[in-house]
Formats: structure tokens, sequence, C-alpha cells
């Protein structure tokens, strides 16, 4: 299924070739988790994988996760590692294959950040699961592949093949690159959090909720949105009115900084080759 959200780049005399073996959808531009949710409609296979325009799946991708899925059935996800490309198709490096963890840990880790490599590009999904947790929220423009794979955390297996099986492209129109969309999207996450975390998770909910306040402080920061920066640093520190918390704020808050400014200064080196 290939679902063309507004696109102008003549997708449909691209795919005439294959007519008859794909189903083309057209809508008119919206925001890709819409388009991701429209192609799950209309698709039939009991296992589902999504591939955003700039990505690209190596040959034995599909291969090896269906045969995960049928040689393992409590697992409900299985992700790989990805090949990081430039604009031009490039390679740059291979994105770290973290080791997954308990799925209890995995949980606890997706409120606050993506371990998952390549995100919605390396995936495979049981329709099962989606058909309980639902699809993508089509109100997040971003962070809305980390909130679907926290819902799925909570009653699935997640299962890693250590290869690099997606090229996941790098360049300036990435989501990931605008601050200030980045920073909506962490807000979304935060209320989510707070509205459905279960109660065995109380703890480790209010510390997420303290460093997804620091990202967002970092992340207005980055945008130039001073005010919006300052709000959000008094958010944090005054949350829960915990001390250790606090420090741990501003703790987080100076990391995040130090990293931005070195994936900034990787990825001048990747595009300047």
């Amino acid at each position: 299924v290939v679902v063309d959200d507004g696109s102008n780049d003549n997708t449909r005399q691209a795919l005439r070739q294959y007519e008859g073996r794909i189903e083309y959808i057209y809508q008119e531009r919206s925001e890709r988790s819409k388009a991701r949710n429209v192609g799950f409609r209309h698709s039939s296979g009991d296992f589902i994988a999504f591939l955003d325009s700039d990505d690209l799946w190596l040959p034995t991708k599909i291969e090896k996760q269906v045969r995960v899925l049928n040689e393992k059935p409590e697992v409900g996800v299985v992700y790989s590692g990805v090949q990081f490309i430039d604009r031009n198709g490039n390679a740059c490096d291979v994105g770290i294959c973290w080791d997954t963890p308990e799925r209890q840990e995995l949980y606890e880790d997706l409120m606050t950040h993506n371990v998952i490599t390549g995100t919605t590009s390396s995936v495979m999904v049981r329709r099962t699961c989606l058909d309980r947790v639902g699809l993508f929220d089509e109100l997040m423009s971003t962070c809305e592949d980390l909130d679907l794979f926290r819902r799925l955390a909570r009653y699935y297996e997640f299962y890693k093949i250590d290869l690099p099986l997606v090229k996941f492209r790098i360049h300036g129109d990435n989501t990931q690159h605008n601050d200030g969309a980045m920073a909506k999207g962490w807000e979304i996450t935060i209320r989510k959090i707070s509205e459905d975390t279960p109660p065995d998770f109380e703890y480790y909910k209010n510390q997420a909720i303290i460093r997804n306040l620091s990202q967002i402080a970092r992340l207005y920061k980055d945008d130039g949105r001073l005010y919006r920066f300052f709000s959000f640093c008094i958010k944090a520190v005054f949350h829960r009115h915990n001390w250790i918390l606090r420090y741990g704020f501003w703790y987080d808050l100076a990391r995040l900084t130090l990293r931005k400014a070195k994936m900034r200064v990787y990825e001048c080196r990747v595009r300047n080759g």
C-alpha cells in the first residue's frame, strides 16, 4: 500500500509499472501519522511495516523480520539497526542498536527517549497488537512514533535484529531538526504520560515528566523562544516539589544541551563530507 500524502514528485506516474501489485492512495497534504494510519486501514496482512518516503529498506529486511515473528509468537514488535545516509544516499554511520531491555524497563525508557533505532521505518509489528493499542496519534506531528512504541511496550515484547536493515536519511528537513515542532510533540507526550501511565510506574512517571520538561526547555531555547524556555524551567523546578528531581532537571538540561551541540557538529561534518 502506497499513501501519497499530497506529493508533487510524480509518484503516481512512477508507480504505474507496479499497477495491480500495489494499492495507490492519494490524499491531501496532512501529518504523516494520518498517512500511516490510512495505509494500515487499507492493508490486510498479519504483519505491518512502515516505510517513510526518504528512507530505504535493504533487500532482506522483510524476510528476516517475518521469520522472527513466525518463530517467536511471544514477540509483538521486531526492529533492526540502521545505516545513516546523507541527502545523496552516501553512507554516514551505523546507528547503535541498543540491547532490548525487559518489557517493564523498555516501557520506562520509552517515557523519555526513543531507544528503537530507525524509528518507524525499522519496525514490523503484528496487526493484532495495533488493533489493541491503537494507531498513530494524528494530533502529533512529532514524537508520534515514541508514543506508539510506549503503548506497545506496555503489553508486548520487542525483539531486535542487530543488523542495519534500513537506510535512514539525514537532512535538514528531518522533523527532529525543527525544535519548535519537537517541543510541541514532547508537550503532548507529557500529557499522555500523566494520563495513562499505570499506577505501578508512578515513580518513573514523575522522573519522566521532569526529564521531558528539561527536554522541552532545551528545545525552546534552541528555537530562540526564551519565554517558553523559562516557562518550562519553572514548571520543571516546581513539579511535585521534589528537591532531588529539581537537581536532576538542571543536570538533564545541561546534558541534553551538550548532546544537541555534539549532534549538530556531527551533522555539519556529514553535510560537508
